[in-house]
C-alpha cells in the first residue's frame, strides 16, 4: 500500500489498464456473440440433393422476401403456401418507408407502379379524441411519401412470383399436414410433410404462416392465440367524398385502437378498424374483439368525419376480419436449433399502429441474411439461429417496448392525441412530419422524448387541459364536426 502512495502513476496506469483490458473482453464477448458459430458439421457439401436450405411454410410478405434474398444468393429455397396465388389477405394495406425500401431491393416496387398496384400517401392526417383535426402534407418535407397503399393480392403475389423468378420453388396448394414437421439430428434436416402426402426436406425450417401461425402453435413455439384484430372493407372508387390520401380517426371508446382510411389505386377506399389489445387480458382497452363489427359498422354510419367523407352513396363491401398478433405476444423466442420464426407468426407486427407489413419485410430479411451466414459457417444451433433474434431486435423490435407503453398511456390519457393536433394546427407540417416518422417507423417511439419534440408538446398540453377543461371547448366529434 506504502509503495502504491508513493507511486500515484503506476496505481492510474494499473487503473487504464484494467478498464482496457474489460473493454476489450466486453468487445470481444459481443461480437462473438453476434456472429454464427464458425466450423459447423452441417457445410454445403452435407447437403443432400434432393433437400433444401430453407423449407418455409408460408408464403406471405415475410416468408417471400426471406426466399428472395436466400434464392439470390445461391441456396436451395422451397416456398410453400396452402393457397394458389393470387389471394386475398385482410389488412390495412399500409406499407411504410422501410418496407418500400424493401420492396425496391427485391424490384417489386417498380411491378406494383408499373401496374398500377400502389397509391403513395402524398395528402394525410388524423382526427384526435376530441376531434381535432389535421391533414397536411407531409411529403414534401419528408422527399417522399411516408406510406403507400397495395392491395394483399397484388403485394403478395408479386413477391412471391418474384422470388420464384430468382429460383426459390414456390410450391403452392401445399398444406402442411397435421403431423408435426419432424427433425433428423443425424443428419441436420426437417421433414415436412402435406396434407395430401407430398413430402420437403430443408436444414432450416422457417415457420411463416401469419398471426394464427398454426404450425408455431402445434410445434409449442407460440402459447396463446393472438389478442388484436383488424377489419377491413374496400369502397368502391367514384362512390364516396374522400379527398385525401390517409386519415386515422381515434374514436374515443376504441382507445388505444384507432380507424382508418387508406386510398388505393383508381380512386379506391380501404376502411380498416384496429383494436389493439390493452388493459385487462382479453381486452382492446375497453372494448373487446367481439365489438369490432359494432365499431366497423357504427363508424361508416354515425362517425361525423367518416360517414362525411364517405358520403351516402357510397359502395362498401362486407367488412372482413383478421387476427393480429402484435408485439411478439405469445412467442418468447422466435429461433430454436435449425429453425426460425418470422413475421405475423413471430408477432412483429407493431403494438401502437398494428402495421405489420414494414417488419415482416425487415425480419424476412434479416432471417434470410442470418441463414446465409450460417450456411457459409455450417452451423445451425441456436448459438448462431440467435443472431436472426438480435437482428430484427436492433431493427424494430426494441420499439416495440415503447409502442406497448404508448399504446397505454393513449389509452389512459387521451388528451396526448388532442395536444397532438392541436401542435399540427399550430405549427403545421412540420408536427405531421414527426408524427409520420415516428408512426411509420423511420424514427424510433423515443423521437418523441427528444427536447424540441417534448418541450412543445408539453406546451400543447397545457393548452388542451385550459381549452378542455377551463374554456370547456365542446367535444366536436359530439357536435358533428366534418373534416
Amino acid at each position: 500500500m506504502d509503495k502504491v502512495r508513493a507511486n500515484p502513476g503506476a496505481a492510474a496506469g494499473a487503473a487504464v489498464g484494467l478498464t482496457v483490458a474489460a473493454a476489450a473482453a466486453t468487445y470481444y464477448v459481443r461480437r462473438r456473440n453476434s456472429r454464427v458459430r464458425p466450423n459447423g458439421k452441417f457445410s454445403l457439401e452435407t447437403l443432400p440433393s434432393d433437400a433444401y436450405d430453407a423449407v418455409i411454410v408460408g408464403a406471405g410478405p415475410s416468408g417471400s422476401t426471406c426466399a428472395h434474398f436466400l434464392a439470390s444468393a445461391g441456396a436451395r429455397v422451397a416456398l410453400l403456401d396452402k393457397e394458389t396465388f393470387p389471394r386475398d389477405k385482410y389488412c390495412g394495406d399500409a406499407v411504410c418507408t422501410p418496407g418500400l425500401n424493401i420492396l425496391e431491393e427485391l424490384g417489386v416496387l417498380k411491378e406494383l407502379v408499373d401496374n398500377n398496384e400502389a397509391h403513395f400517401a402524398d395528402s394525410g392526417g388524423f382526427v384526435s379524441p376530441s376531434g381535432l383535426t389535421y391533414i397536411g402534407q407531409s411529403k414534401e418535407r419528408l422527399g417522399g411519401a411516408a406510406a403507400c397503399a397495395v392491395k394483399r393480392t397484388n403485394l403478395d403475389k408479386r413477391i412471391a412470383w418474384k422470388a420464384r423468378d430468382v429460383g426459390a420453388e414456390l410450391k403452392e396448394g401445399f398444406e402442411v399436414g397435421k403431423e408435426n414437421p419432424t427433425f433428423n439430428k443425424q443428419s441436420g434436416l426437417w421433414t415436412v410433410k402435406s396434407t395430401g402426402g407430398k413430402t420437403v426436406k430443408g436444414r432450416v425450417l422457417v415457420i411463416a404462416d401469419g398471426a394464427t401461425s398454426k404450425l408455431a402453435m402445434q410445434m409449442g413455439y407460440c402459447t396463446e392465440p393472438p389478442k388484436g384484430v383488424c377489419s377491413r372493407a374496400f369502397i368502391e372508387g367514384g362512390t364516396h367524398n374522400v379527398d385525401f390520401d390517409g386519415v386515422c380517426f381515434y374514436q374515443r371508446e376504441s382507445l388505444p385502437g384507432y380507424s382508418a382510411i387508406f386510398r388505393h389505386p383508381n380512386d379506391e377506399l380501404n376502411f380498416c378498424y384496429y383494436l389493439i389489445p390493452c388493459g385487462k387480458d382479453g381486452m382492446c382497452g375497453d372494448v373487446s374483439e367481439a365489438d369490432l363489427k359494432r365499431l366497423h359498422e357504427g363508424a361508416l354510419k354515425s362517425d361525423p368525419f367518416i360517414s362525411q367523407a364517405v358520403g351516402p352513396n357510397a359502395k362498401v363491401e362486407r367488412m372482413k376480419a383478421a387476427a393480429l398478433r402484435l408485439g411478439s405476444q405469445g412467442v418468447p423466442s422466435s429461433y430454436d436449433d435449425h429453425l426460425l420464426i418470422i413475421g405475423d407468426a413471430a408477432g412483429h407486427i407493431d403494438p401502437l399502429t398494428g402495421e405489420g407489413i414494414h417488419t415482416a419485410l425487415m425480419g424476412g430479411k434479416a432471417a434470410a441474411q442470418t441463414i446465409l451466414d450460417m450456411r457459409a459457417a455450417g452451423d445451425y444451433s441456436k448459438l448462431s439461429t440467435r443472431i436472426y433474434e438480435q437482428r430484427w431486435m436492433k431493427a424494430f423490435g426494441h420499439d416495440f417496448a415503447y409502442s406497448k407503453k404508448g399504446a397505454e398511456l393513449i389509452y389512459k390519457y387521451p388528451i396526448l392525441l388532442d395536444a397532438c393536433a392541436n401542435e399540427m394546427q399550430r405549427v403545421g407540417d412540420s408536427m405531421m412530419t414527426k408524427w409520420a416518422e415516428v408512426m411509420t417507423n423511420m424514427r424510433p417511439k423515443t423521437y418523441f422524448l427528444r427536447p424540441d419534440v417534448a418541450i412543445p408538446m408539453g406546451f400543447a398540453i397545457v393548452r388542451e387541459l385550459w381549452a378542455q377543461n377551463v374554456s370547456k371547448r365542446p367535444d366536436l366529434y359530439k357536435t358533428g364536426a366534418s373534416l
